[in-house]
């Protein structure tokens, strides 16, 4: 058979746009279905995880947690996958299969080990100046003594809840930057444990967040800011464990508008039981006359301090985050933000 006399190819009728969008918008009422029973389960789940540690002791608890800990680590392959993945991005050859393995369950007992402390916290809470300890404390005296405030960093190491609490124990000002959570109940239940413990929540969508990070700052508070998430905000991309990962940029934008320090500080779990908080020296705007280059120095510096918090201390950071799941952006993408 010739070309002439094929015959021509069936032509397929245009699709109705109005089709088109009932069935987006049917796909769309599905996920929101599905996130909405999802994130139900998640507080429930969360509520009775809260109530079950509270029923025995501190000890028996965490014993508990471990366990659950291993559990997690079976149970959740997504997550495991993440967290073997992610080690080895960081550390390569340097650590055989079997030793990443052995991060990543100590890292999931260590969310699980933070998670009842937060429910135990009226227990820990009368004795908590024995459960605590402080590396490096006349850093941050020094710098409140500017006078100014101070912007404090750190990620999600050791229970970094409870050092936001030792700050409001001593008598620190102390204001949380967050995000809101999906579910408002559960979102509620973490501003409530952070209020009872003396740290204030800020939302990052709130129409009053600006008003309340310089009445904070005005008092010679500090703002808490976690930098180890890949957020949708602006961000800059910085070497984290040799790879370019993005990273917001806010505590570094706020520290050079209003000459702030940025002071690291994180947390670890000590080998008799507690929490040894670490404050580590201020980082400093450098006034180089090119803003730009200035946040992004200070957003190097402070994720080059928590990663060497990390490698000393790799089992106890969420290795899971997708900390590398978007490719790094070119320059710092602020330039009509900060002139």
């Amino acid at each position: 058979m010739n070309a002439a006399s094929a015959a021509p190819p069936e032509r397929r009728p245009p699709s109705n746009p109005v089709n088109r969008v009932q069935r987006m918008y049917k796909r769309s009422r599905l996920r929101r279905f599905i996130r909405r029973r999802k994130d139900a389960t998640t507080y429930h789940l969360a509520r009775f995880a809260l109530w079950l540690p509270r029923q025995i002791s501190l000890t028996r608890a965490m014993a508990a947690a471990d366990c659950f800990g291993d559990l997690l680590y079976f149970a959740l392959p997504e997550t495991r996958r993440l967290a073997l993945a992610h080690l080895e991005i960081a550390f390569g050859d340097s650590l055989d299969v079997s030793a990443r393995e052995e991060i990543a369950r100590a890292a999931l007992r260590n969310a699980a080990r933070c998670f009842v402390e937060l429910a135990k916290f009226d227990e820990i809470g009368p004795q908590f100046d024995a459960y605590t300890s402080v590396e490096g404390w006349q850093h941050l005296e020094a710098v409140r003594d500017l006078g100014r405030g101070a912007i404090v960093i750190t990620g999600h190491i050791g229970n970094w809840e409870l050092l936001g609490g030792y700050f409001a124990r001593k008598g620190v000002p102390i204001a949380a930057m967050a995000r809101p959570l999906n579910d408002p109940r559960l979102n509620q239940l973490l501003v409530d444990f952070r209020t009872s413990n003396g740290v204030h929540s800020i939302m990052r969508e709130s129409s009053t967040s600006s008003r309340d990070m310089l009445r904070i700052l005005n008092r010679r508070g500090v703002l808490a800011m976690l930098i180890d998430q890949d957020m949708i905000t602006p961000s800059v991309s910085v070497p984290f464990f040799g790879r370019p990962a993005r990273t917001a940029v806010a505590p570094a934008v706020l520290a050079v508008r209003r000459d702030l320090p940025v002071v690291p500080c994180f947390a670890e779990r000590r080998p008799e039981g507690g929490q040894r908080f670490m404050i580590m020296p201020p980082i400093f705007p450098s006034h180089s006359g090119d803003r730009t280059r200035d946040i992004v120095e200070i957003t190097r510096r402070a994720t080059h301090a928590l990663e060497e918090r990390i490698r000393a201390n790799p089992a106890e950071w969420t290795w899971w985050i997708k900390r590398w799941r978007r490719p790094p952006v070119a320059r710092l993408d602020l330039d009509s933000e900060i002139q």
